[in-house]
């Protein structure tokens, strides 16, 4: 963990949290101390918003469920939305090259892949991890056959869903293959993620927070894995939940309680709200 020297005068003005195993508990649930700590920090003036690589739609129970005002972060950076009124502030969609050469290989090997629209996403046919993604997001894709000749326009991102173990393998040969083209990541062990090189967490976090005014340095951002270490690194305060990664606890400056554990209310408690006794 990176060393912090908590500056007591600082007033931080913008939460960026993750939601999948940071904020949500491992029941996808957001706790009531969760809930709380976030609403009393906005009703002392502090934005709060989700930086998520779920698609807008899967995302929006749970920023209603926190009266979020402020624009949101999605497909890992590659969409900021205004939920307000439903606009695309910011967009970054893989090139088509790169799309076909991903789904090439992935047809090849038998990986079971998704590929994201605005907010829909196409898979080939139902399987276990079609029907494993549907619980997790709460959101039903559908199925078109061949995604390399049903896809005609940019996707916002591709999933691949597999075994921990080929997931990464297939990191490293993706890695390879498009190295400072594209963003390639894993937000959970049996997910691989790619967008836009321009698409990551930390890249949206800096255009949100020129949108908002707010400079990084009065900026949170909590996440899990390692596809929040863009933010956690950019953010003034870079948090790591407690049961993120080894890794992604050394990039943070603070790292917190679980997700199971009201890991976000610890941070917000003792940055924004200033309550002591948490330590």
């Amino acid at each position: 963990m990176l060393e912090y020297t908590e500056e007591k005068s600082l007033k931080y003005r913008l939460i960026a949290v993750d939601l999948d195993d940071s904020l949500l508990d491992h029941h996808q649930r957001i706790s009531e101390r969760n809930k709380q700590a976030l609403r009393a920090a906005q009703e002392m003036g502090t934005h709060v918003t989700v930086a998520t690589g779920r698609i807008p739609d899967s995302a929006m129970p749970f920023i209603r469920e926190l009266n979020v005002a402020v624009p949101v972060i999605a497909y890992q950076g590659a969409y900021i939305k205004d939920t307000m009124t439903g606009k695309t502030l910011m967009k970054y969609p893989i090139p088509m090259e790169y799309a076909h050469q991903i789904l090439e290989k992935c047809k090849e090997d038998n990986l079971y892949t998704q590929a994201y629209v605005e907010n829909n996403y196409f898979f080939e046919q139902e399987c276990p991890y079609s029907q494993l993604y549907r619980r997790i997001s709460g959101l039903k894709g559908r199925a078109v056959g061949d995604l390399r000749t049903f896809l005609k326009e940019e996707p916002a991102k591709i999933l691949i869903m597999d075994e921990s173990e080929r997931i990464s393998s297939y990191f490293q040969l993706f890695r390879e293959w498009f190295g400072g083209k594209l963003q390639v990541t894993v937000s959970k062990p049996i997910f691989l993620e790619l967008t836009h090189i321009h698409a990551t967490k930390g890249n949206a976090l800096k255009q949100l927070g020129s949108m908002l005014g707010i400079p990084r340095e009065e900026i949170i951002a909590i996440g899990d894995s390692y596809n929040d270490l863009s933010m956690i690194e950019y953010a003034g305060l870079g948090v790591a939940m407690g049961n993120a990664p080894d890794p992604v606890k050394a990039s943070a400056q603070y790292v917190t309680s679980g997700n199971d554990e009201d890991g976000v209310a610890e941070v917000v408690e003792r940055f924004v709200l200033k309550r002591r006794g948490l330590e």
